[in-house]
């Protein structure tokens, strides 16, 4: 119960709401300047990827012990800092549900068998949180691979299943809460934004909390 209450309530300590309430206004102004369709499409791709930065550093400071968010990323190098961070959680999107995209994709819309499709998708969502930690923790993108991961799986124990459960769980709430907000436009188009920044820094959280408590049965470091 203790882990749990602090992954719950690691967005709103320390600079955590800071880094929550400048996450909303980025967002707000990316989606108000998206109707101009050039400077909208900028500004969605560099408001991604400086929270991408920021996911990376909040599970750096998480595993490294630290109790609460820290202070916003330091920006020496933009291609380094920002984009590069972005690109390797793409690599690692596109290794964990890359085989049910391809499947899907081969056997077309009639030929679909749902339980080939539900267990590769369902491999992806097992696969795409410790691929995501390795790539963090051990700062290449090469660590995303099999040999490195599927063991990891494994070593992590049952903490693991309970943080792939968790954020499981999150994203069905952002998803349930959207689809009942549906129909106040402006008030649901607030709220997910919201709600989906707390994701990600409770994402953020529950990965940096994972390694801080299995770092020696996983043995990357």
């Amino acid at each position: 119960m203790k882990i749990l209450k602090d992954i719950l309530t690691y967005a709103y300590r320390g600079s955590g709401k800071y880094i929550l309430i400048l996450c909303v206004a980025l967002s707000l102004v990316a989606e108000l300047v998206s109707i101009a369709p050039l400077i909208g499409t900028i500004a969605s791709i560099l408001v991604s990827a400086y929270f991408c930065a920021i996911y990376f550093q909040l599970i750096q400071s998480s595993a490294t012990g630290g109790k609460e968010a820290p202070d916003f990323p330091d920006i020496t190098n933009f291609f380094e800092d920002v984009i590069w961070p972005m690109l390797q959680i793409f690599a690692v999107g596109i290794v964990s549900f890359g085989p049910v995209m391809e499947y899907l994709l081969w056997a077309g819309e009639d030929g679909v068998s749902s339980l080939i499709a539900s267990g590769l998708l369902g491999f992806g969502v097992v696969y795409f949180p410790m691929a995501m930690l390795a790539v963090v923790v051990l700062g290449y993108t090469g660590a995303l691979s099999p040999h490195i991961v599927i063991p990891a799986i494994f070593r992590a124990g049952w903490l693991y299943w309970f943080a792939v459960f968790m954020l499981c769980l999150l994203y069905f709430a952002e998803s349930a809460i959207e689809s009942a907000l549906s129909e106040f436009f402006i008030i649901e188009f607030i709220v997910s934004i919201l709600v989906g920044v707390y994701i990600l820094m409770t994402n953020a959280r529950i990965l940096g909390v994972l390694y801080r408590e299995r770092q020696e049965e996983l043995g990357w470091l």
